[in-house]
């Protein structure tokens, strides 16, 4: 009895470990704000959670990053959706590593902001849209926004600099 106890037990704990594998879906933006404005974004998503997307985004493309169609209509959209006190921002890289897409878009702002706004619109045709986590970064304090499908922008307050 004990013997199956302890197999029924350890089922469950696999089972379980799978089931944390993938815990929700979600895009990590991470934005750099230097001391004279400089803006640097970096978007992490994942293949699987943003292949679905592109089915929307680039209807006559594959729906893969395989596609340089789907992949240029992704591009396109990340940097139309995604502003940083109402600043659109340019591709500068794009790499992949396994599940991991990271793209990074580059700005600038006309001087170090007080107030950051960010305005996120990505995937808003989706019904199963990631959560979007955002940190903002200046002079070396990180503020955290958290976004759901059809929020209105958001804004994070920094200390002024004397």
């Amino acid at each position: 009895m004990r013997s199956w106890l302890l197999l029924l037990f350890s089922a469950g704990l696999i089972a379980a470990g799978s089931a944390q594998a993938h815990r929700g879906h979600h895009t990590l933006s991470v934005v750099e704000i230097g001391k004279d404005g400089e803006v640097t974004v970096t978007h992490t998503l994942s293949a699987h959670d943003t292949e679905p997307e592109l089915v929307e985004l680039a209807p006559e493309a594959a729906p893969s990053v395989d596609d340089p169609e789907a992949l240029a209509a992704l591009e396109a959209h990340l940097g139309e959706a995604f502003t940083v006190n109402g600043q659109a921002l340019s591709l500068a890289v794009t790499d992949f590593g396994g599940d991991d897409l990271t793209f990074v878009y580059l700005g600038r702002l006309p001087s170090r902001p007080v107030t950051v706004v960010i305005d996120y619109r990505l995937f808003p045709a989706s019904d199963h849209a990631p959560e979007g986590v955002v940190n903002v970064r200046l002079d070396g304090i990180t503020r955290t926004l958290h976004f759901h499908g059809g929020d209105a922008p958001k804004s994070v307050t920094f200390p002024a600099k004397p």
